[in-house]
């Protein structure tokens, strides 16, 4: 009784505090709750205020614990330092206090006082426990100039994944295709407008307009034609003329108009000729 009312004297803030009469374990837990301020050496960070809170749930030993009772500090950090402060208070309890190293409130049992002085000395220290609760920018400090301060919050929430290499370079070879396959059907549509040689018909303005849009629209969806539509699209003259489907050569047909001689007859005309030139008719 005589320690907690020593600390309220040196800490004014220190609330004190017990367990309702009607607990079965009245009057523990036993508690003392310390606002611990922002010391000059910690002024880069955004937390103005860590308080700190001490429960004696009982007598016997090890029955002690401690909490950060704060809305501005995320859960995993208040476990991180409750743990830190935990460990020095015990390492108090084991100990007597020095002669002059504390105030006259340390002198208690419980070294209530040298864990609140302990806090005080490492702010900055308890609060920089988890580094992913820690987030730095570039701010302005008391005298307006511009210096790194750190928030303090939850952890931030993952990065998306980066795609592989190996995505990337499948990505950048499908653009490339599509890129080529747009170019091959402008090509295509200069050519059409053109016209060629045999005199082909230019297409209208409408009709431009209308298929460039068509190669623009391929942008999505269009596909690198392989070599025999590119030798489709591309016919020469002669071959868009038309070609021989049959395997042999034309069949050679005589004469068989008006004065055309069949081959009997020309046969009979041949014996005549002989039998008069040798006087056989």
């Amino acid at each position: 009784q005589n320690e907690l009312k020593g600390v309220k004297e040196k800490w004014e803030d220190t609330k004190l505090g017990k367990a309702k009469k009607e607990a079965e374990t009245f009057p523990f837990p036993v508690w003392v709750m310390l606002p611990v301020q922002q010391p000059p050496n910690a002024k880069a960070l955004d937390v103005y205020e860590l308080p700190v809170k001490l429960l004696i749930d009982g007598l016997e030993a090890g029955k002690i614990r401690v909490e950060v009772p704060s809305t501005e500090i995320p859960a995993q950090l208040q476990e991180k330092i409750s743990e830190a402060v935990l460990t020095t208070w015990k390492k108090q309890l084991k100990k007597k206090p020095p002669s002059g190293g504390y105030s006259e409130a340390a002198a208690g049992p419980w070294g209530i006082a040298a864990t609140f002085e302990y806090a005080e000395a490492n702010f900055a220290k308890l609060l920089m426990l988890d580094p992913e609760c820690l987030h730095p920018y570039e701010g302005v400090g008391e005298n307006d100039c511009s210096m790194r301060r750190y928030a303090v919050g939850p952890p931030a929430a993952p990065a998306p994944e980066e795609e592989s290499e190996e995505e990337s370079d499948e990505d950048e070879e499908d653009d490339e295709e599509e890129q080529r396959a747009i170019q091959a059907r402008i090509a295509e549509l200069l050519l059409e407008v053109e016209g060629d040689s045999s005199g082909k018909k230019k297409l209208s303005p409408e009709e431009v307009e209308r298929r460039k849009k068509e190669a623009e629209e391929m942008g999505e969806k269009s596909k690198m034609l392989s070599k025999k539509e590119r030798d489709e699209l591309n016919k020469s003259r002669k071959e868009k003329s038309g070609s021989r489907l049959a395997k042999t050569g034309q069949k050679c047909r005589k004469f068989e108009g008006d004065g055309a001689v069949s081959k009997d007859e020309k046969k009979k005309k041949n014996d005549a000729n002989v039998k008069k030139r040798f006087g056989l008719a």
